[in-house]
């Protein structure tokens, strides 16, 4: 009896520590299954971080514009883009009521009868023999003539019998001047297309003169040719100028990309077409090699070991500084592009009352607070991190070179009155090609 109980507590102790070591088993599953689990929820909120970091970086890419950016404004798509901040003054364009026009004067007109260079014709309304002695009204209207002309030149022999034609006369049937300089200005001033030339030619003319493309084209090049002379005198100008702003754009020619690089001032400007955008491209036109002045241009290193002083566009700057305190909170950002605006005004100022430089008080004043701004700047960056700030990188870079990569290029314009502000000339002489590419 005693050997039975003995031997059931021993089968009962039997399938109790099998039990323990299935529930052992079971345990040690589980824990392994949570460790992986919390490993894996480790890399999901990971990837999650990383993956609202990048929206946040594409996200940034994709509102950047003109206004906030470098990015041309061919690539602001459809945005609104507001580039002007002024309140609106709801008021009529054009003179208000009781005003005169300043454009049309009776001084302005008899100083143009006066001139010669005008065709006068007078037309008598309702005369007849009873009012031709009584006093008229006259009214009278500036207009242009249109007419086709036919101009022949009849050739004589000499003495000899030779014909002293000239080459530009090798033709018995030829256009004249006045319709070639007009195709010229409409396609290269005004900036239209040669089908709208052509078919404003012809409008003009009722269907007198209709022209073709292939005409327009080859009368350009011939114009182009003609200029060699003039581009010469331009390349000197620039060359012995104080200051060149300097720009480039990406443009297409025949499908094909190309930069258009830009030299100007506020007289002279000068156009180059290179397959490359880089600093051999640069040295291979020849002109920046040879420049010896101070060149004005954006924040790229292209034009590093050309002239004898890099300034930097004021207008790029405050550019980048909009895309970030218009991202992210920082308001010492804002404080910055103030800054520098409230500079140029105040320079404006000081250049039109005839004062041509800061005293050295004043200049270290204003690297003062530009130092200030800076610091309070940055604390403000190092406070934020890339998960909750869509600009992180960006805003570290521009942190960069503001703080000490192009300060002096940047603040350079404050030391030097005789140079811009900007390379905005540089970016206005590109445009007409955008806009006849377009």
């Amino acid at each position: 009896m005693a050997s039975n109980y003995r031997l059931g507590l021993y089968n009962e102790l039997l399938e109790t520590q099998e039990a323990l070591a299935q529930e052992r088993k079971i345990n040690q599953q589980l824990r392994k299954e949570n460790q992986e689990l919390k490993q894996t929820v480790a890399e999901l909120k990971q990837t999650i971080q990383d993956l609202r970091i990048e929206n946040n970086r594409l996200k940034n890419i994709i509102e950047k514009y003109r206004s906030n950016s470098s990015k041309p404004s061919s690539t602001n798509g459809y945005k609104k883009v507001v580039s002007n901040n002024r309140t609106p003054s709801h008021k009529k364009p054009g003179k208000p009521k009781g005003f005169s026009s300043t454009n049309l004067s009776e001084e302005k007109v008899q100083k143009l009868i006066n001139s010669g260079d005008v065709e006068m014709v007078t037309i008598e309304v309702n005369k007849n023999k009873k009012n031709q002695n009584k006093p008229y009204r006259s009214v009278r209207v500036i207009d242009i003539k249109v007419v086709k002309q036919i101009i022949e030149y009849r050739y004589y022999p000499d003495e000899d019998g030779n014909y002293s034609i000239p080459e530009y006369h090798n033709r018995s049937i030829q256009y004249g001047s006045n319709i070639k300089a007009i195709t010229n200005i409409l396609m290269n001033e005004v900036y239209n297309s040669t089908d709208g030339v052509c078919k404003f030619i012809g409008d003009i003319t009722n269907g007198g003169i209709e022209l073709s493309k292939s005409t327009l084209i080859r009368w350009n090049k011939e114009l182009a040719e003609k200029l060699e002379k003039e581009i010469t005198e331009i390349e000197t100008q620039l060359l012995n100028s104080y200051y060149i702003n300097h720009d480039e754009s990406q443009i297409k020619i025949n499908g094909d990309g190309y930069n258009d690089l830009c030299a100007s001032n506020s007289k002279y400007t000068r156009l180059w077409i290179q397959k490359h955008k880089s600093h051999d491209a640069l040295k291979e036109i020849g002109f920046l090699p040879q420049y010896q002045g101070i060149i004005v241009k954006d924040g790229t290193e292209l034009y590093n070991g050309f002239g004898a002083m890099l300034a930097q566009c004021i207008c790029h700057i405050q550019r980048y500084l909009k895309g970030i305190y218009t991202k992210v909170d920082h308001p010492s950002a804002k404080e910055m592009d103030e800054f520098l605006s409230a500079c140029i005004h105040e320079r404006k100022e000081k250049i039109k009352a005839g004062v041509l430089e800061y005293t050295k008080e004043q200049l270290n004043e204003k690297y003062q607070k530009y130092d200030a701004i800076l610091k309070r700047w940055k604390k403000e960056w190092m406070y934020s991190d890339s998960v909750e700030n869509p600009v992180y990188d960006d805003e570290r870079k521009l942190l960069s070179r503001m703080e000490d990569d192009d300060k002096k290029e940047i603040l350079y314009f404050l030391e030097d009155f005789k140079i811009p502000a900007t390379n905005n000339q540089a970016e206005l002489d590109q445009r007409n090609i955008k806009i006849k590419q377009k």
